[in-house]
């Protein structure tokens, strides 16, 4: 149980600090790059222009949505959780399982890497890919378990 407990909070807080990183690129950060292209090669793999602040945003809030399913999966046994929302809570958990499960997959793919930049390629393989196929199980794993 304690293990179940450990997964809920550090996939949680994983994905809160995946948002902050994402409204950092909104406000114009360059972390991991070196400049705005460098950044560009080393988080979307192609292309010159970022994507806009907007979409840093709406990727955020998703990523901040997501960050709250562990919380609220961790209290469903609390009175002030209506059962009916824990249906849901159960759907989106699935929904996020998928997506992440989906990207970590892609990411493996030759036909797609083939069009990346190589250090884009090296960071997929190392640590994106990892990063979504973990949460995607964790996900799983919170509703098999749960």
């Amino acid at each position: 149980m304690i293990f179940y407990t450990i997964l809920l909070i550090f996939t949680s807080l994983l994905l809160f600090i995946l948002s902050l990183i994402h409204i950092y690129w909104a406000f114009g950060g360059l972390w991991p790059g070196d400049s705005k292209q460098d950044l560009i090669d080393k988080v979307f793999g192609k292309g010159n222009q970022f994507p806009s602040p907007i979409s840093c945003i709406f990727v955020a809030s998703s990523l901040l949505i997501f960050s709250l399913l562990p919380i609220l999966w961790m209290n469903q046994k609390s009175e002030w959780i209506n059962p009916q929302i824990l249906i849901w809570v159960r759907i989106c958990m699935a929904f996020v399982s998928f997506i992440f499960f989906i990207r970590g997959v892609l990411g493996y793919l030759p036909f797609l890497t083939k069009h990346w930049k190589p250090i884009f390629v090296h960071y997929t393989k190392r640590i994106y890919n990892p990063l979504c196929l973990f949460l995607g199980f964790a996900f799983l794993m919170m509703i098999i378990l749960g």
